[in-house]
Order: C-alpha cells, then structure tokens, then sequence
C-alpha cells in the first residue's frame, strides 16, 4: 500500500478531505452542544456519571431552604423559565432573591463562561469539566426559550393538533398513549405528562427541548419553537388524574 507521500496529488488530496471530513463529522454540531447544557442545567451529576452531592453547595445562600444535592442544581436558583425570582420562582420563594438569566440569552459565549467562574459560581463550576462548562455556557447564551411568548399564563401558544402528531410519531412508544408511562419527574411531580404540562409548564418545555439527564428520552430541541409549543398544548389536553 503507498504512503500518502507516494500517492498522486489528486488522490491524495481527495484522501486528505475525506480524513477531515469524518474529523469533522464526528464533532458534535449546535443541537447536540445546547440540548447537553440544558441537561447540566438541569442535574449536571446526572449528565456526568459522577455521584449526587452530599454536601450544600458553599455558595447556596444558608438562608434559603433546600435539600443539599439541589443546591448545586442551575435550576433550583434560576428556574425551569430561566427567570429566578422574576418567574415561577419568584412566587414560591420567599424571599425571592435569585436572578433572571433572561438578559444573558444572546450574549457572547466567552462572556457568559468568564462570569460562570467569577465568584458565586466557583465551587458549582469546580465540579464540571472544560467541556460542560462549555456547554452550559453556550446553552445560557443560545438555548434558553422565552416563556413568556410560549406560554402565557402558562397555556402553550402552541396547535394541539399539530402536537399530537409528534407526540404519537416520538414520544408515544415510551409514555404510552395516554403519557402515564415512564415519567422521569422532579419532586412533586405527578406520574402522568398532562398533569407536568399543565402545572409545571415551563418544566415540561425545558425536558421537551433538552431531554432528561441520565435517561434516554430523546431531545427535540432540532424541531422548530412552533413544533415544540404544539408538543407542549397537546400534552396540556392529556388526562391528568392519577389512580
């Protein structure tokens, strides 16, 4: 077999964009980068294999209650509508002291990583490697959804007609057609989809688009916002009573 030096110019021209094109086929692309963010923000132990917290996050504020392992969840400080005390949180937290992370969607990548390791964040951002910090800095900048356009009120904007058609094409296999099978929820949480969709709205969207960490529910985030609000109405017309 010749070389790559041996070889005539075109072939291996033609060899050498092949070996860059799988390099870079084998990189993840947007989707995959955000949709991994969002599960850091979510539960990043869960993401990362590593065991779930024992201690409170030194940087959690000692006068707000919580158990220790959800102190160093993104979400326990920021919310499922990325708002902190100026969404969901803000109504059920008392005093209402995190802030939105609403004004940092759009802002420079490199920008959002500096503030992620300032203090505040260091002990939070220790327990992550360059890749998840990455990723969970990307998705503050390029992944979160505007709730307040989505969901008004808390009721998706979304057609559920259009949403039943996904929900059967991607979803139904797993939560069965009546959404009750195989919910991975939060604390609280009622085991059926149309009881999370109408109560936890925003929660429902943020697992829509970004999956669940440490399951295998597939992320729809490659779907447009108008596919993704239509999932959400659907899954709010479900039963939602429990046995």
């Amino acid at each position: 077999m010749k070389s790559l030096a041996q070889m005539p110019a075109l072939p291996m021209m033609i060899a050498a964009m092949l070996f860059i094109g799988a390099a870079h086929a084998q990189e993840p692309g947007e989707a995959w980068t955000l949709s991994q963010g969002g599960k850091l923000y979510d539960n990043h132990w869960l993401v990362t294999g590593k065991p779930a917290p024992v201690k409170r996050n030194p940087d959690y504020p000692a006068d707000v209650k919580a158990l220790p392992a959800d102190t160093w969840r993104c979400v326990s400080c920021h919310g499922w509508d990325y708002s902190g005390k100026d969404g969901h949180l803000g109504k059920s937290r008392k005093p209402p002291i995190f802030a939105s992370l609403r004004q940092a969607a759009g802002k420079k990548f490199a920008d959002l990583k500096t503030a992620m390791l300032a203090p505040g964040h260091r002990a939070y951002v220790a327990a992550l490697d360059e890749g998840s910090i990455d990723a969970l800095a990307r998705f503050v900048s390029a992944g979160q959804f505007n709730a307040g356009k989505l969901m008004p009120g808390g009721r998706s904007v979304g057609d559920a007609v259009a949403g039943r058609e996904i929900f059967e094409g991607a979803c139904i296999s797993c939560h069965q057609a009546d959404g009750k099978a195989f919910i991975e929820g939060e604390a609280g949480d009622q085991p059926a989809l149309g009881w999370v969709a109408k109560n936890r709205p925003a929660q429902a969207l943020h697992k829509i688009i970004n999956g669940v960490p440490g399951a295998d529910m597939l992320s729809l985030r490659f779907l447009p916002e108008q596919s993704r609000a239509d999932l959400l109405a659907y899954l709010q017309t479900l039963d939602d009573s429990v046995d």
